[in-house]
């Protein structure tokens, strides 16, 4: 009988998801991908400023937000590519033990409402593949790269990439993920931010409780810091009151990822100095027969 035993000694030569998704964030090259802020928070003052995210909490949609979320993160390498993924490759790199159970029906759900949400454009079929285009991160507009941080709807914050590569995608539920993401736009620029949770639907479009909840979560993985501080207050009845102001941790702190966008972008000018000055090749005229009379 022909033994059907691989020949790495029993192991599968196929791809794991942990390898998928280390994989997917190295082709980025940059070691984070780039959020504008209005993923989270509408720049204009004097009216609703809840954004995309405060729709994705609400309406409990977890899986269109993780699906979103990578979609963005290979868009710099994936809009350059050939062919579109296959179902099954998006499959494998969101699963984990921890995480949410994804299968081909539920990436087709999640497709279809993040296109009712407006953020992907309409899907294309290229042969028996579906090519998936992301919109702005308030679905109002085609999707670009963030173009800087002196317009405020195209600022924008960074997440690392140990968010699939250590699956926190999955550890995360959504409440921690959305807090998660909440601090990282607020520390795009600075240490730490302060935030009451009474005043986060306001802000941010988020239930009190929905924070509350993602702030333990995050304190007990060890990824949020917070400290008190006492202000004045000249409302207060003793005219002073206690701000906590929250941090993120490890890769995820101002420091780290502010470390991380100065190397990329070293290596960014590098490569283009490499670029600039590699000798151009020119081609040699090729001669032409001469006719015969």
């Amino acid at each position: 009988m022909t033994s059907t035993t691989p020949a790495s000694g029993g192991k599968s030569d196929a791809a794991t998801p942990a390898e998928t998704r280390e994989y997917m964030t190295k082709l980025s090259g940059r070691g984070y991908a780039q959020f504008r802020h209005i993923l989270v928070q509408l720049p204009e003052e004097g009216q609703s400023r809840a954004s995309t995210l405060a729709r994705m909490v609400t309406g409990r949609r977890h899986r269109e937000l993780l699906l979103y979320l990578l979609l963005v993160s290979c868009w710099n390498w994936l809009e350059e590519n050939q062919e579109p993924l296959a179902a099954a490759t998006w499959i494998r790199a969101l699963t984990s033990k921890d995480g949410v159970t994804w299968s081909p029906s539920t990436l087709s759900r999640s497709w279809k409402r993040l296109e009712e949400l407006g953020l992907i454009e309409e899907r294309k079929r290229d042969d028996r593949l579906v090519r998936v285009v992301p919109r702005r991160e308030d679905g109002a507009e085609a999707y670009t790269a963030p173009g800087g941080r002196k317009d405020r709807w195209n600022t924008y914050f960074v997440l690392p990439d140990e968010f699939w590569t250590q699956e926190l995608f999955a550890k995360l539920s959504l409440p921690a993920l959305a807090v998660l993401l909440v601090v990282a736009k607020e520390t795009s620029y600075q240490d730490e931010c302060w935030f009451t949770y009474n005043r986060m639907d306001d802000w941010y479009g988020l239930k009190a409780r929905s924070v509350q909840t993602g702030v333990s979560e995050l304190r007990d993985r060890g990824l949020l810091m917070s400290r008190e501080e006492t202000v004045k207050a000249p409302l207060s009845p003793t005219g002073k009151t206690v701000r906590t102001y929250y941090s993120l941790t490890g890769e995820f702190s101002y420091t780290a990822r502010a470390a991380r966008q100065k190397t990329a972008q070293k290596e960014a000018q590098a490569r283009e100095r490499k670029k600039a000055a590699a000798p151009k090749v020119r081609m040699k005229p090729t001669k032409q027969r001469k006719k015969s009379k």
